[in-house]
């Protein structure tokens, strides 16, 4: 027995060493690949059905992919037709990427889907195998790790973007239906000796998991969840953070190298000095760049109140969202005015945050030709959508009028004119009041108070999620048709 292990140790030992100086060895042999893995205490990705399970719809893996993994695949789903769903148990990467991909592109022309149960992780190159599922889920303790490619010289991320190493991932994720600029994320998320786990707003973000809802709702539904605890200002970092997450992950431009702008104000009730965050990116414009639009809400809510939360989902977890997802989409499609996307603090306590920005703006306000304004936009059981603004800038009603003749919405205008005593003044109560008072030109859209307005019964669950996005769309329509052909005063 001594004489046989002694005799298996020296043949790895040679094969090691054959590894180390011909390292073409390690990207042509299987064998060798595997030898290396397990000398480096790693397991070669292996399929398997459950001793319990009693359908075989779901085939589980686990292990890094190594050059004979396609063959693997392709072997387990030719005997096992039946398989819908691989779930990646542990995947933590791949010792063979152009290998990896071809096995992938076997899952999906399969229309095979991918799922990473609880506890689940997977990194890397299993990564981009999760990616090639037709139907992407994971349970909500699953971790997916991201980082950039090296060639053993530099990082992928060292390299330009026209540098040809890029061109078999851009092409992957071209086929498979993935943003690119999902890739070049996972290049500066973390280099290639460590791993960036993804964020819920990232995953969601880059639309990595397809039984997800919209992103505007699943947006929406976090801000105003418990975690968030109703988002009161000076406690409402969480909020903080997922919004700034978002603009780094969109990448918006930023003023003073920075997304947040700080200030401090006297709370009206209380007397006391506290400090708000506004949270603001722009976009330059490509034909008018010196000219701005701004597009904002306000993400505060009232917080904790006797122990019980509010979350105020639509009261402006709304509104947040959709200047979110507005932002993302004009990232994409360019405008031709520049616009400031911006997240206003303390707007419950007073419009605080919009009052610090008219008084202290990133640009000239000359330079503002239209100010943007969402708040409440989610929840009117009657379908009705104010757009408030249009009594004294008249300029602008034309435009909403021929966006929404085949609209499924009832849009009302309104709220705007002094002289109407039958609805109330809306025109500086919410954060359009400052611009209003600078004498900006501002459009607001909004509903009329609900059963759930500033009580903690503004929840998630009472969303009108159809409403909402038409809300959304019509909003969207408006800001590219002002952007197409700004009109002239009347």
């Amino acid at each position: 027995m001594k004489r046989i292990f002694k005799g298996a140790l020296v043949i790895l030992i040679l094969i090691a060493i054959g590894i180390y100086f011909f390292p073409q060895i390690v990207s042509s042999s299987g064998f060798a690949q595997k030898l290396l893995l397990n000398f480096e205490g790693d397991e070669v990705a292996i399929f398997y059905f459950e001793d319990d399970q009693t359908r075989k719809d779901t085939l589980y893996m686990k292990g890094v992919i190594y050059r004979n993994t396609c063959k693997d695949i392709i072997e387990v789903l030719e005997q096992n037709p039946q398989v819908t769903t691989i779930a990646m148990v542990e995947v933590p990467g791949s010792i063979d990427d152009e290998i990896n991909l071809i096995a992938s592109q076997e899952i999906r022309k399969r229309n095979i889907g991918t799922y990473i149960p609880k506890d689940g992780m997977v990194a890397s190159g299993g990564t981009d195998m999760f990616l090639a599922g037709a139907k992407r889920n994971a349970h909500g303790t699953a971790r997916l790790g991201v980082h950039s490619w090296s060639d053993g010289e530099k990082g992928g991320d060292e390299y330009p973007k026209d540098h040809p190493d890029h061109t078999m991932y851009l092409e992957y994720y071209k086929e498979i239906g993935i943003p690119l600029e999902f890739y070049w994320y996972t290049l500066k998320a973390a280099p290639a000796d460590d791993i960036h786990w993804m964020t819920q707003e990232e995953i969601t973000a880059y639309g990595i998991l397809t039984n997800q809802q919209p992103e505007l709702l699943t947006l929406q539904e976090t801000l105003s969840s418990d975690e968030f605890a109703g988002r009161k200002t000076g406690e409402n970092h969480k909020a903080q953070k997922l919004i700034t997450s978002y603009f780094e992950t969109i990448e918006l431009d930023k003023f003073n190298n920075s997304y947040h702008s700080e200030f401090t104000f006297v709370d009206e009730n209380t007397h006391k000095e506290l400090q708000g965050t506004n949270i603001l990116g722009y976009i330059k414009g490509e034909i008018y760049p010196e000219k701005y639009m701004v597009v904002g809400a306000h993400y505060d809510h009232l917080g904790v109140i006797n122990d019980t939360i509010y979350n105020g989902a639509d009261d402006n977890a709304s509104g947040t969202s959709a200047m979110l997802v507005l932002a993302k989409h004009f990232v994409k499609h360019r405008p031709k005015h520049s616009i400031i996307f911006i997240a206003f603090d303390a707007e419950e306590l007073g419009l605080h945050g919009s009052k610090y920005f008219v008084e202290h703006p990133p640009v000239s306000l000359d330079a503002i030709q239209l100010y943007f304004n969402f708040d409440m936009i989610s929840r009117n059981p009657k379908n009705e959508i104010y757009v408030v603004g249009t009594y004294q800038y008249p300029q602008f009603k034309p435009i909403v009028q021929a966006l929404t003749k085949n609209s499924p919405l009832t849009v009302s205008y309104g709220h705007d004119n002094p002289n109407d005593k039958t609805k109330d003044y809306w025109m500086l109560s919410s954060d359009n009041g400052p611009f209003q008072l600078k004498g900006i030109p501002n459009i607001t859209f909004s509903e009329e108070d609900h059963s759930g307005y500033h009580k903690p019964t503004d929840d998630f669950e009472d969303t009108n999620s159809a409403f909402f996005q038409n809300v959304v769309k019509l909003i969207q329509a408006t800001i590219e048709s002002v952007d197409e052909n700004f009109p002239a005063k009347q």
